[in-house]
């Protein structure tokens, strides 16, 4: 019900005319995804932000936003709502600064292993909220201007009983980029829970790309890994992708190949094989950037 709310003021808000000086605007992506993973094979994954401006300026707005994965059963996600000033200061309920940065290796070409092993890539706030229905209430603040950028968040869930603080920096010279964020959990007695962190680099040219991250999912009680992700063009439209995290001792231990078609600048088909758990899955996964 919150979500069907937020996409309903997302449509309709713009045309009450509240700042005639600036402009609504929304970002974000959604995909549709087949899967030979069950019992669903299927998943919707969706990320959005929608900014209303409050003044003629634009520099105070009201932000609505969610990123949820759409299950036959379940809907689980974070909802975000914030009064933002100058799209850099953010009060209610933000999404944390970890999430900044070095999201999952299978979210393009597998969401639903995305999905399933989000705790590696994402937030203990996001998860915690995802999984647990959490409502992290906090701030954030964001320089993401130029080669630098920055983020920073503080968090407190009443429900989910946890307070955390993130922070996220990237830097981009040339065709190299790095990467990094940091989390601290504590519950609500002060005891501390445990720390997330990840560290990438990557190097971006025309035609292929590679990344590397070392992922430490500490405050998630799960086994350090390194994702790897790297991309090659094979044609004007299509590319080849491999992927995946690797765990500490192979105990969970998740990787995939996938051939990919743009079908305009915007929206993308992929198709992927992976592996997990001894089981061998395929993915067909529509996604569409807006």
């Amino acid at each position: 019900m919150r979500i069907f709310l937020i996409l309903t003021l997302c449509l309709f808000l713009p045309s009450i005319g509240i700042a005639q000086s600036a402009r609504p605007e929304i970002s974000g992506d959604i995909a549709v995804s087949a899967t030979s993973y069950g019992p669903d094979h299927g998943i919707g994954q969706l990320d959005f932000s929608f900014a209303l401006p409050l003044d003629r300026s634009g520099r105070l707005s009201a932000e609505i936003g969610a990123f949820m994965y759409v299950l036959p059963q379940k809907r689980p996600h974070e909802t975000y709502l914030a009064l933002t000033w100058d799209d850099r200061l953010r009060l209610g309920v933000v999404r944390p600064a970890y999430d900044f940065v070095l999201p999952s290796v299978f979210e393009e070409h597998a969401p639903h292993l995305a999905y399933a092993r989000a705790e590696y890539a994402r937030a203990y706030t996001t998860t915690t909220a995802m999984r647990q229905g959490a409502v992290p209430w906090g701030l954030s603040y964001t320089d993401d201007q130029g080669p630098v950028g920055w983020a920073v968040s503080l968090h407190h869930a009443a429900r989910g009983g946890f307070f955390s603080a993130t922070s996220a920096a990237r830097w981009q010279r040339g065709l190299w980029r790095i990467a990094g964020a940091i989390e601290g959990v504590w519950d609500t007695a002060g005891a501390f829970k445990g720390t997330n962190a990840k560290l990438g680099v990557a190097y971006l040219r025309e035609g292929w790309s590679l990344g590397l991250a070392w992922l430490h999912p500490d405050a998630e009680n799960l086994p350090d890994a390194l994702a790897l992700a790297a991309r090659l063009d094979v044609a004007q439209k299509v590319a080849l992708s491999l992927f995946g995290e690797f765990t500490d001792g192979g105990s969970d231990d998740a990787y995939g190949l996938a051939a990919s078609y743009a079908l305009s600048q915007s929206a993308t088909l992929s198709l992927a094989a992976t592996q997990w758990r001894d089981d061998t899955g395929l993915h067909l996964t529509l996604t569409h950037r807006f």
